[in-house]
């Protein structure tokens, strides 16, 4: 996994000036702990619920909190590019491709939990205090 997470580390750097990625649409900074806890319920969303490709699949399980979701949409394309060797991709639409399976599923959740923690910025919140 870490081979990826360092790909994936070398593509954001490519593609942003700054640390772009980790801003919501809000132009709020989504801090690593809020990013890798928000993939890590998604995880055990899926787990206890099941997965549903165009159903209950990623798009459902990230809805909520919106700059959480842009930010895990911009992750895990991070991963999927520097998996894949595409220029782009929508996880949203990974997630729908035929014959995807939930473990390749909650492996990309797990990959995107992993890049944050160690990737993202570390910044304190006023509820994490």
């Amino acid at each position: 996994m870490s081979g990826v997470l360092e790909q994936a580390a070398a593509l954001e750097a490519s593609w942003y000036t700054g640390r772009r990625a980790w801003f919501g649409s809000s132009g709020e900074l989504v801090p690593a702990r809020r990013l890798a806890d928000g993939l890590a319920q998604a995880s055990a969303t899926f787990r206890r619920d099941g997965w549903m490709p165009g159903e209950f699949g990623l798009w459902e399980v990230l809805d909520g909190d919106r700059d959480v979701r842009m930010v895990a949409r911009q992750v895990l394309e991070l991963l999927i590019c520097a998996r894949t060797g595409a220029s782009a991709a929508d996880p949203i639409l990974w997630d729908l491709v035929p014959g995807r399976t939930i473990e390749q599923v909650l492996n990309l959740l797990a990959e995107g939990e992993a890049y944050a923690r160690h990737y993202g910025p570390a910044v304190v919140e006023a509820g994490d205090r």
